[in-house]
């Protein structure tokens, strides 16, 4: 389950850059081109929903949503150029070629539409399933991501449910925090 948490926190970020260039293999093409992220200051609210597991306490559950409300209080400046590069749909199918062995069941990055779910294989046979859905725009996100990590044998090892919400609160500030640069993709 712990490895479920530390996935669904990357998962979280990587939502947070909500984007896609084209549709690939078992994803949905749509004639929409996905609404991108505009470049300025950006704050963002993860809040957990549910978080139930085989080991998980109230006061794990508690100190998890303590870390998110700490990381809301942040806002981040997103650069012109990180926006330009802002690719979910790419970042998501890369969790395959690092290991993940996940597959994509459905793949909907349209308009301001992020509709997605995917099966991971992990050790001794247990999986995980993950799924998100929402809106992502140009100065506003709102996604409801969905992680349940199941046994070997399939009965149900944890899950957990996160919402994340995001605006573009104007032009970047001192106070913000500037990620690097992504590297140029190739």
């Amino acid at each position: 389950m712990k490895k479920t948490l530390m996935l669904a926190i990357a998962s979280s970020l990587v939502l947070a850059a909500c984007g896609d260039k084209a549709a690939k293999d078992g994803e949905t093409a749509s004639n929409e081109p996905p609404e991108l992220r505009q470049p300025g200051s950006w704050g963002q609210k993860i809040e957990i929903v549910k978080l139930e597991g085989d080991d998980v306490t109230p006061e794990a559950k508690a100190q998890m949503q303590q870390m998110f409300s700490m990381l809301s209080g942040m806002t981040v400046c997103l650069t012109p150029e990180a926006a330009k590069q802002e690719d979910m749909a790419k970042n998501l199918s890369d969790m395959g070629s690092k290991g993940e062995n996940c597959t994509f069941d459905k793949k909907v990055f349209s308009g301001k539409t992020v509709d997605f779910s995917a099966t991971c294989k992990g050790d001794a046979g247990k999986t995980m399933k993950m799924s998100a859905t929402g809106t992502s725009g140009a100065t506003a996100q709102d996604i409801t991501m969905t992680i349940l990590a199941n046994k070997a044998d399939g009965s149900k090892e944890g899950e957990m449910v996160m919402r994340i919400t995001a605006e573009r609160k104007g032009e970047c500030g001192p106070n913000d925090i500037t990620p690097p640069a992504p590297a140029a993709k190739s």
